[in-house]
């Protein structure tokens, strides 16, 4: 096999570009958090439909109020008493008032709530005011939250669970969103075994299958995992060729390094045009990652050769397949603590190779300084570096390292 031409992360980066977001479906607007909106939302109705109070007080005219003061208070009629989830059978005229909850439906010529704190009762059919209220004073007018045909959520729109409480609040119980991505990984290595068995002398316990396949899951898809693959070309190509037709993206991990038994990029290529796009890139960790597409109709599909590393593995999930599940889930509103990053100050110096774009993970520390960013070095075979970090760091690869102290964006995990 020849081996792989290293193309920079920007090259890269350009060949995950480009995939069409998958069909929508319907479903209950209670299952749908963390899906992704299929189309915008507009509001049917006008939220609040009525009035109502946001403070346990008493209904008046802001203008009975006017001058009322700890010294001259103003004494107003108490006139009734406003039942929750009913309207209420009496309108506040001048000189009156009518007790009321949160969340109570104002009556007929008030304009403004004066807070209990604010008031007493002398007798029953007496409020006694010491705070003046202007108009609209703790009401909620009709359509002040929403007003109908209001833009609620924009489609591409990541669903949280405040977006959930607003179409429940406007009677939305149902919503198209598009289909989450099912990713097929495949694991490789006659080096491997199944995490139950024990390892024996030159065996290891396969790591990649089940942290890609829980990446998989943060990213929002659905992952269908294999069982190990031997290192033969012929199963490899079988199997392939399967998890490309019944998924919509593939994760084969191991084999995307040069070796006799390294047959990921002769598989791929099998499956038809256009087929291995990269293979190599100048980064690390992930330097030996292949990166193709396969054609089914008018459906590309993606296929990722991981390297075998577990460190490696993940770094080239978060740079690379997490941009295309959210491509492929309909994802256009970038969450900003993904897609930029926080900032933070190195802790110390970083050497870096130039000409290599270097994926550093990183733990943070908050201090009196503000967020610390302190590197975690350690081969990529180890995954404890990954348990312990907050997220990663870029160091460009035209830099030769950052200096302590530098402000650096953290990539969250």
């Amino acid at each position: 096999m020849e081996f792989f031409k290293v193309v920079s992360p920007e090259e890269a980066m350009a060949s995950v570009r480009g995939f069409s977001p998958l069909p929508s479906e319907e479903v209950s607007a209670f299952d749908a958090i963390g899906r992704i909106l299929a189309e915008d939302v507009r509001s049917p109705v006008d939220l609040p439909d009525f009035p109502r109070s946001t403070m346990d007080g008493f209904a008046v005219r802001a203008a009975d109020t006017f001058g009322a003061s700890e010294s001259i208070p103003a004494y107003l009629d108490l006139v009734g008493h406003v039942p929750m989830g009913e309207a209420p059978s009496f309108g506040v005229g001048p000189g009156q008032a009518g007790r009321i909850n949160t969340g109570g439906m104002i009556p007929e010529g008030a304009d403004a709530v004066v807070m209990n704190e604010y008031t007493s009762t002398p007798d029953q059919a007496t409020v006694e005011i010491r705070r003046p209220a202007s108009v609209g004073e703790h009401v909620l007018a009709v359509g002040d939250d929403l007003k109908a045909g209001e833009l609620i959520l924009a489609g591409g729109a990541r669903l949280r669970s405040q977006d959930i409480g607003a179409f429940s609040g406007v009677g939305i119980i149902s919503l198209k969103v598009h289909r989450r991505p099912r990713v097929a990984i495949l694991p490789t290595g006659d080096e491997l075994i199944d995490p139950r068995e024990t390892p024996r002398p030159g065996q290891v316990r396969d790591i990649n299958r089940f942290s890609l396949a829980a990446a998989v899951i943060e990213a929002g898809g659905i992952p269908e995992t294999e069982d190990i693959l031997p290192d033969d070309l012929d199963t490899i190509k079988e199997r392939l060729a399967d998890a490309v037709e019944r998924a919509d993206a593939v994760l084969i991990s191991g084999g995307s390094s040069m070796g006799v038994r390294d047959y990921t990029v002769e598989a791929i290529d099998s499956l038809g045009e256009p087929g291995v796009l990269i293979h190599g890139i100048s980064i690390k960790p992930g330097k030996p990652t292949i990166i193709g597409r396969v054609r089914r109709g008018s459906v590309d599909k993606a296929v990722v050769g991981i390297p075998g590393h577990p460190v490696s593995a993940l770094m080239i999930f978060h740079a690379f397949v997490r941009p295309i599940l959210g491509q492929l889930s309909g994802k256009t509103s970038p969450e900003a603590a993904l897609e930029t990053g926080i900032p933070a100050l190195l802790s110390r110096n970083l050497p870096s190779a130039p000409g290599r774009e270097d994926l550093v993970r990183v733990k943070l520390e908050r201090n009196g300084q503000g967020m610390i960013a302190h590197p975690l070095m350690g081969n990529s075979a180890m995954i404890s570096t990954m348990t312990a970090a907050d997220g990663f760091i870029t160091v460009p690869l035209e830099q030769e390292g950052l200096k302590a102290g530098t402000e650096v964006r953290v990539t969250l995990f």
